[in-house]
């Protein structure tokens, strides 16, 4: 199964106004898609629906993740939120069956 998933990208920063100190400091992300090989309900999550889900990571999109991430549960694997808008008619099976975790390495 193929997804849309937001991966980190490096560290921004753009200057404050007003004199609150110079520059303010945030993790960009950008949204690749790649295959998932779970996903997983969470518990008490408010605001938009969020899945979580395991997703290979391609090479060339490593070079913005943090050195020691605890995010990554493999070789290759990164842990991630899925967001049900993004991937809708994909997670629609899912959410409809009311499961609470899928193992979608075989799902073309």
């Amino acid at each position: 199964m193929n997804l849309l998933v937001p991966i980190p990208d490096g560290v921004g920063f753009y200057k404050r106004k007003n004199g609150r100190g110079l520059f303010h400091r945030f993790g960009k992300t950008k949204k690749i898609s790649t295959m998932v090989y779970r996903i997983a309900r969470l518990d008490h999550d408010t605001g938009p629906l969020r899945i979580l889900a395991d997703v290979w990571v391609p090479e060339h999109h490593r070079g913005g993740f943090i050195p020691g991430d605890l995010s990554w549960i493999g070789d290759g694997i990164y842990r991630t939120h899925v967001y049900f808008e993004d991937n809708r008619n994909s997670l629609r099976a899912f959410i409809e069956s009311g499961d609470r975790e899928w193992d979608v390495r075989e799902v073309a």
